[in-house]
């Protein structure tokens, strides 16, 4: 009987933790929206095939219609079932995109369907991805991007996030 009861209480007190780790935004933050544009890519490099292959990227950008030498994009995709049941396949996201100074980050996870020999999204197609984090101006950063592959335009990348605590 005690056990329930202390398997209980510790239930209840974590679902408190949550509840206030996930609470709601308050109606005065705002999210900011920033814009990112790249050119169409190929990976720098490629490891193995299959279940954990790694594809290596490092991608000069534009933000918000300005490009910078000190504006990048650079991270990997790892392939994490290379046979879904769409045909596609499923691959891991660890993207971080540098605004300026190298303290200026924002960093970007989740998975997405890719065709199963492209380097990148199909042509036309967009996924959401979450914001893992930030750093410098983008500190605290938490939120979720919008990439969408323009074909021989490039990609654009739109993000949505709050800042702060």
């Amino acid at each position: 009987m005690k056990i329930s009861r202390l398997i209980l209480a510790t239930l209840l007190s974590l679902g408190l933790v949550t509840a206030v780790a996930v609470a709601p935004v308050t109606a005065a933050e705002k999210p900011i929206t920033v814009r990112v544009y790249h050119q169409a890519v190929t990976p720098i490099a490629v490891s193995g095939t299959g279940i954990g292959a790694v594809r290596t990227y490092f991608i000069p950008m534009a933000v918000d219609g300005k490009s910078a030498d000190d504006q990048y994009l650079t991270g990997t995709l790892t392939t994490l079932d290379p046979a879904m049941p769409n045909g596609q396949e499923l691959r891991s996201s660890n993207l971080t995109f540098v605004f300026g100074a190298e303290k200026d980050q924002i960093v970007v996870g989740g998975v997405s369907f890719f065709p199963p020999t492209g380097a990148t999204i199909a042509i036309g197609q967009s996924t959401t991805r979450p914001v893992m984090g930030g750093s410098g101006k983008y500190s605290g950063a938490r939120g979720q991007v919008v990439s969408t592959n323009l074909g021989a335009n490039g990609f654009t990348h739109t993000f949505k996030v709050w800042l702060g605590k």
